[in-house]
C-alpha cells in the first residue's frame, strides 16, 4: 500500500537538507528505472503495480522537491536548522 503525498511529506520533514537529497536520488532511482522498464515484469502482477508505485513515486517527487527547497533556505539561507518545521514554514 502506499503512502498520500501529505503522508509522505509528513514522514520527511524532520530530515536535513542532506538527508533529503539522499531520499531525492533514490526517488529518480525508481522513476527511471519504471521509464527505461528494467523493473522485473514479474512485478506487474503485485499490487501496488508498477504503474501505481510510478505515479505515486512522480507525486511525492514534487512534494520533496518542495521540502528540499525549504531545507535549504532553513539551513543554508536563514541558518536555522534547529527549527520546527513544518509545511507553512518555520515555526520558532
Amino acid at each position: 500500500m502506499m503512502i498520500s503525498p501529505e503522508g509522505f511529506f509528513e514522514k520527511y520533514r524532520n530530515k536535513t537538507y542532506t538527508e533529503l537529497l539522499t531520499v531525492r536520488d533514490e526517488l529518480f532511482d525508481q522513476i527511471r528505472t519504471f521509464e527505461k522498464h528494467t523493473y522485473d515484469p514479474k512485478l506487474a502482477h503485485l499490487h501496488p503495480s508498477p504503474e501505481v508505485v510510478y505515479q505515486c513515486n512522480l507525486e511525492y517527487l514534487g512534494q520533496l522537491c518542495k521540502l528540499i527547497a525549504e531545507k535549504y533556505n532553513q539551513e543554508y539561507i536563514w541558518g536555522d536548522s534547529d527549527e520546527d518545521f513544518s509545511r507553512e514554514g518555520i515555526k520558532g
